[in-house]
Formats: structure tokens, C-alpha cells, sequence
């Protein structure tokens, strides 16, 4: 598999629904979603090489990423907390992500 900005090469590659790999660009979109239901107070943003996905407020950074077992998790950077996201991993669609994480952001400060 070709390996450039936006494409992370996964241990166990995690497959959409089109038997396609997954890019690391699609967890900017679960941010962006995620800011839909979460509010205008809050940012999205790509992580470095476009291998996680981030969501801002005024003080606190999360990183939205992928285990190599596929499971999602949510870290507050600021304080180092980890939790993956129950009932969705990689093969999950990104409305579906967005929910668990909008669900469990306030978990973790």
C-alpha cells in the first residue's frame, strides 16, 4: 500500500465498507461530525500526516485516533487520558464514531 500524507499503514488495516482501506483523513471528518453535534464552541483539525483527527476547545486539545486493533480512542492531550470508545472501531461509519466521541469527551476532563 502506498504510503503518502494521508494514508497511515495499519498493522491489521481497518476496511470501509467498499473493502477499501481507510484513510487517516476520514477522522477529520469524524472531528468536523463530532463538532456538528458538539457545538460551535468547539474546533476540528487534521493531525500530523492526516493520521488522527483532533478537536479543539479554548484550552483543551483531543486526539481522535486508531489502535493497531482498530479500536477507537479519545485523548485529552492536555492531561494525557486515554478511553476507547465502546460499540465502534475502525470499520465503524463516521457518524457513528462522532456519536461515541461527542458521548465520551466529557469523560475525560
Amino acid at each position: 500500500m502506498h504510503n503518502d500524507a494521508h494514508t497511515f499503514v495499519w498493522t491489521h488495516p481497518p476496511y470501509d465498507y467498499e473493502d477499501a482501506p481507510i484513510l487517516g483523513s476520514q477522522l477529520l471528518t469524524v472531528a468536523q461530525k463530532a463538532v456538528e453535534i458538539l457545538g460551535d464552541q468547539w474546533g476540528a483539525a487534521a493531525g500530523p500526516g492526516g493520521r488522527t483527527g483532533h478537536l479543539r476547545t479554548t484550552h483543551t486539545v483531543f486526539t481522535i485516533g486508531i489502535c493497531e486493533a482498530g479500536d477507537i480512542y479519545l485523548r485529552n492531550d492536555d492531561i494525557g487520558d486515554v478511553r476507547h470508545l465502546p460499540h465502534v472501531n475502525a470499520n465503524s461509519s463516521p457518524d457513528d464514531i462522532a456519536e461515541a466521541v461527542a458521548q465520551h469527551v466529557g469523560d475525560l476532563y
